[in-house]
């Protein structure tokens, strides 16, 4: 398992389901972007994670996150 923060904004609504237990889960993916000057020239790259939340945050996930959200 990895473990980061990222900062960036929400490329889709989040996709609330649950389990056959019952159990929540949200999956989202946030996209990052990275600027740069290289050469006089104006770099940016973005990188996208994919995030999954479960119970209680995945609740509060689908709640109040939507497309273009800034997240933490």
């Amino acid at each position: 398992m990895n473990t980061g923060t990222w900062i960036g904004n929400l490329g889709s609504d989040p996709d609330m389901r649950f389990t056959p237990s019952g159990q929540q889960v949200t999956k989202f993916s946030v996209a990052a972007s990275r600027n740069w000057v290289k050469d006089g020239q104006r770099q940016e790259k973005t990188v996208w994670f994919r995030v999954t939340a479960w119970a209680k945050l995945a609740e509060l996930a689908s709640q109040y996150l939507t497309k273009g959200s800034r997240v933490l």
